[in-house]
């Protein structure tokens, strides 16, 4: 899942922190992941994803983050 695109790697811990707050017991047990996204004659991006999860249980996880305010999308399979 991938929780946002942020403008620095302190902003997506930031971020992983904010939902942990928000949504309280939604991210227990999971890890956050800081990946840094370089794209060409534009600033680097740092993408925050955490996985495990199943299809299901993907969209199921996806859609609880919406309702509590956060962004969220399925990634690959």
């Amino acid at each position: 899942m991938q929780l946002g695109a942020l403008d620095s790697q302190a902003g997506a811990l930031a971020e992983w922190e904010r939902l942990a707050r928000r949504a309280p017991g939604l991210l227990d047990g999971r890890t956050p992941q800081v990946i840094r996204f370089d794209r060409q004659d534009k600033p680097t991006m740092w993408r925050l994803r955490t996985g495990g999860f199943s299809a299901e249980a993907a969209r199921d996880f996806c859609a609880e983050v919406r309702a509590k305010g956060g962004a969220c999308a399925v990634i690959g399979g």
